[in-house]
């Protein structure tokens, strides 16, 4: 019996699982996640100081600091030289507040034979913990933005573009294009936010591009 008895209970256990009923409602289904979408191939702006009607089209390589933004936020400051004259002001503290870190281990350390305070050396070690992720953090990414746009500079200039200046929207940059053939092609792929469809869409009219 004991034999038998262990074999039913095998075969049980081989057994697909049977929900009760009802209780599929509680079931959760998993959704597919999709995968992000790829960056446009394009930004588009003006070049400024004389070239406020022409616009460009600019790789992400080329963009590099890029210019002020089409939704309104303006980013003129971020200019190449203004830049290196932050990264320049937080490099002192960049390297001081590592350096506190270290400083607050060892009184931490100390503290513990009577040498220092612990209290001291804890907020010591926070405070710089903190200072660390402030300004070394943000020092190192002004640099690797200062890098980028030293290579999109070289890259702007192997093609004659200006540094972007004002930022402009799909529409606007296609119609721009539209009005000057063979420069751009006019495709969804490379103006992928413009509200106006393209041909071969569902919605495409061509009154569309009459009105345009």
């Amino acid at each position: 019996m004991g034999l038998r008895k262990q074999e039913e209970w095998l075969l049980k256990k081989r057994q697909p699982r049977t929900l009760p009923p009802g209780s599929e409602a509680f079931v959760t289904v998993e959704k597919p996640k999709h995968p992000p979408l790829p960056l446009p191939p394009y930004a588009y702006a003006t070049g400024g100081w004389g070239k406020e009607t022409v616009i460009y089209a600019y790789t992400w390589d080329e963009w590099g600091l890029g210019g002020t933004h089409h939704s309104g936020g303006n980013y003129q400051a971020r200019t190449f030289t203004g830049l290196a004259v932050v990264t320049l002001i937080a490099t002192i503290p960049a390297i001081l507040a590592p350096l506190g870190v270290l400083f607050g281990i060892v009184a931490l350390g100390m503290s513990f034979f009577g040498f220092a305070n612990i209290g001291m050396a804890l907020i010591l070690i926070v405070g710089s913990a903190v200072g660390t992720v402030l300004f070394t953090g943000g020092w190192l990414l002004s640099l690797h933005a200062l890098r980028g746009e030293l290579r999109a500079r070289k890259l702007r200039k192997a093609k004659g573009l200006p540094k972007p200046r004002y930022g402009v929207s799909d529409d606007r940059a296609r119609k721009w294009f539209e009005e000057h053939p063979g420069t751009l092609k006019i495709t969804r792929e490379n103006f992928p936010n413009s509200s106006r469809p393209f041909p071969g869409e569902p919605d495409y009219l061509p009154s569309h591009e009459k009105r345009a």
